[in-house]
Formats: structure tokens, sequence, C-alpha cells
């Protein structure tokens, strides 16, 4: 490890040009004062204006060796093991997507359908990874019971995780969507939301491989001769659960608009609706019953 010294500025300035072979300066100097931050509870406000701040020997090694997980491409959020969402830290590692920011506009729909709805029901999110839409939601409404599925073992136990650290109270069950009966309560959902893989796998060359390389495929990815999988076996699956005025929400590619639309339309459902992300882009579709 041969670093120019100890002082913390002289290190941050070290490390963000030895990222720019991976990353542009910026983007490098900002993940490298994630690090700082995470790791020692510096500041930018004091990494920029204290020019006294030195790391140990053992400090040293930590950062060496989370920048090194950097250079290798790996998502910064894995390296700190945490993400924020929601104004909450969610804990995430390599057994869960690392949630994005347009999903908390997904949560947003969802928390405004439920405060225009009555005082009960049940909500189930299907394919929760690192549970941050179930948590998020039980947070909101601590009156209503959330339930959130997922297929990955290892997943439930981060989500699981998550929810006790965040104090939610959220019941979590393994559940293979595509082959399983679904195993929820029985009794009538106020709202299913879903956020399935849908990237098609044509997509892929065009990914950055800090997604590719180290983020579940699992979670990711559908075959293009049939990316509506998820879609048709949740619509067709919770259809006969939902209340009377229940609503399914999903996360969507901004390329299925109109074939998830179509295909809700087809299940039964009425008031199918549209929204798009902060990129102006079709993501996430809502359906009543």
């Amino acid at each position: 490890m041969n670093v120019p010294s100890n002082r913390l500025f002289d290190l941050y300035r070290y490390y963000s040009k030895s990222l720019q072979s991976v990353y542009p300066i910026k983007e490098a100097q900002g993940l490298i004062e994630i690090l700082i931050e995470h790791f020692f509870d510096v500041s930018k406000i004091r990494l920029l204006t204290e020019s006294d701040l030195r790391l140990s020997e053992s400090e040293l090694l930590t950062l060496h060796f989370a920048v090194k997980r950097l250079k290798n491409e790996e998502p910064v959020q894995y390296v700190t093991g945490q993400t924020i969402f929601c104004d909450h830290w969610f804990d995430v590692d390599q057994s869960v997507l690392i949630p994005r920011p347009e999903t908390e506009q997904l949560v947003e729909i969802c928390a405004g359908f439920l405060s225009e709805s009555s005082n009960s029901g049940v909500i189930a999110d299907i394919g929760t990874g690192s549970g941050c839409i179930a948590i998020c939601l039980a947070l909101r409404f601590p009156h209503l019971r959330v339930e959130a599925f997922d297929v990955s073992e290892a997943a439930l136990k981060t989500a699981e995780h998550n929810a006790v650290r965040l104090g939610a109270k959220v019941s979590f069950q393994q559940f293979d969507v595509l082959n399983d009966p679904f195993p929820g309560s029985g009794v009538s959902y106020q709202l299913v939301v879903s956020n399935p893989p849908y990237v098609l796998m044509s997509e892929k060359d065009s990914m950055r491989n800090n997604v590719l390389g180290f983020e579940p495929h699992q979670a990711l990815f559908v075959p293009d001769n049939d990316p509506l999988m998820f879609y048709r076996a949740i619509a067709q699956m919770v259809r006969p659960l939902l209340g009377s005025e229940g609503m399914l929400a999903f996360e969507i590619n901004e390329r299925m608009r109109s074939p998830v639309s179509l295909l809700l339309e087809k299940e039964g459902y009425h008031q199918i609706r549209m929204y798009q992300d902060f990129h102006g882009k079709d993501r996430f579709v809502t359906a009543l019953r």
C-alpha cells in the first residue's frame, strides 16, 4: 500500500485520482466522500475544511480495501453495506438488488392510494428483495398488516433484518410466484405491489458492469420471448384476493407500457393508470380489481 500520507485530505485526492480509470472524476470524488463518511464519520465539509484529520494504520487499510472493491466496479452500496431509500437506511448485500431512487415513487403512489382508502386491510409486496417497499409502507401505515414475499431465502433474511432494525412490523415468507400457490393470509388485500424482474436479456449489453457483475440476475432479467411472465402470474393470482376496490401496483420496463396495460385489461382490471418516473419514462402502472 503506497499512499502519500495518512492525512485524510491527501488520501481523498489520491484515491479519487486512482478511481479515474473506472469512473469520471466527479463521480470518483463522490464515491470516496461516501466511503470516508461511512467508515470514519467525516462529512464532506469537515474533509475539506479540517486539514489535520488523519487516519490510523487500521483505518488506512479499511479505506484501501474499500477503494480496491470500487476499482473492481463493485457498487458503493455493497461496499458500505448500506443505501438510503425513502429517508431510511437499508442494509444491502449481493443477495438483493440495490433499491433505486425511482422506486421511491412507487412507494409514494401506493401511499397516496392507502391514505384515501379505508383504515383496514392487508398489503402484499411480491418480490420484496431488501424489503424496502414493504418496510416503508409498514412504517407509514402501522395500523395495516403488511406481508412480503420473495423466492430468495437470502433476500428474505436481509429484508427481515432491515425490518427489525427499522422497527417495521412485516410478515415475510418464501414464495415462487411462477410455481407456488399464493401463500398469503387469505384475507382481502387492499393493495398488492410488486417490482418484479423486467430487464430484457437483450438489454444486458447496454448495462454497466457494476450491475451485471454484482447484482442478482434472478431479480433483474426476464427472457425476451416472455417479458410479462411475472406480471401475468401476479395479475392472475391476486385478482380474486383483492378487495372490491383493491389496487394492484407495478414497476415496469419503460418499453412495456402497452403490453402491461393490455394484460391487465385482459385479466379484468379497470381504471388502469400509467405514471412516469422523474426521468419522464413510463415506469409505474396501477389498476383496480
